[in-house]
């Protein structure tokens, strides 16, 4: 789970040490705990958070990729995410990962006119 947050918090540009992620969270435990009409404002932020989240994986899978910029890896069939070639889990779904044959077949070269 704090893979998924520390992923997360870099997309939109927060860097923080898992050690540091722990400790907000405990933090947050307790004063839900000792102050239960906070639960509300840190669900509300976590649900902000998480939107914000998905707007942004979703606008980047719809921008134009780079037709120079070629991905050398495999793609998650669940989520779509680009996994590193020797990856056996999707970094952001935890789905397992599956690579699909390709046949590529040569198309016949027309001749100039």
């Amino acid at each position: 789970m704090a893979d998924y947050v520390d992923e997360g918090l870099k997309k939109v540009g927060i860097s923080i040490s898992k050690p540091v992620l722990a400790i907000a969270c405990i933090v947050s435990g307790i004063m839900v705990i000792l102050l239960p009409n906070l639960l509300v404002w840190i669900v509300g932020l976590f649900l902000v958070f998480q939107g914000a989240l998905l707007l942004t994986a979703h606008v980047e899978q719809e921008s134009p990729k780079n037709a120079n910029n070629t991905f050398k890896g495999i793609y998650c069939h669940h989520c779509g995410v680009g996994n590193a070639e020797e990856a056996v889990y999707c970094k952001r779904c935890g789905n397992k990962l599956w690579q699909i044959e390709q046949v590529v077949v040569a198309q016949p070269e027309q001749a100039p006119q």
